[in-house]
């Protein structure tokens, strides 16, 4: 490892610390786009599925059925738990999203689902 960090910083011949710990520093700190925030349309059905009782690892593991040929819609739980969590709690209550800790009803599975609803759009 420590190779690698030598060469991308100049090789044996031109390596400083100071520079390398340096750019590691703004590396890291850069700011970084949530997965879901990449694309509008999965942070659409992200939120939607969110808002009728879905857990980000339902969502996680049905978006690439719902969609197989898009790349777009790939995320993983936990990018979406972070996303969540990233979210100010004003956004979150205004768009209507609770974790299933907080959720006040379940769906009722007797009528159509919504899900079909969001996909189809």
């Amino acid at each position: 490892m420590i190779s690698r960090e030598v060469a991308r910083h100049g090789g044996r011949a031109g390596y400083r610390a100071g520079p390398a710990e340096e750019a590691a520093r703004v590396g890291r700190s850069r700011p970084k786009m949530f997965a879901v925030d990449r694309s509008p349309r999965l942070r659409e059905v992200v939120t939607g599925l969110l808002q009728i009782g879905w857990s980000p690892a339902s969502i996680a593991g049905r978006l690439p059925r719902l969609y197989p040929t898009d790349e777009t819609y790939r995320v993983s739980h936990e990018a979406i738990y972070q996303w969540v969590y990233a979210t100010p709690v004003s956004t979150l209550a205004r768009e209507l999203i609770a974790l299933r800790t907080r959720r006040t009803a379940r769906p009722d599975f007797g009528h159509p689902s919504l899900v079909s609803q969001l996909v189809l759009r």
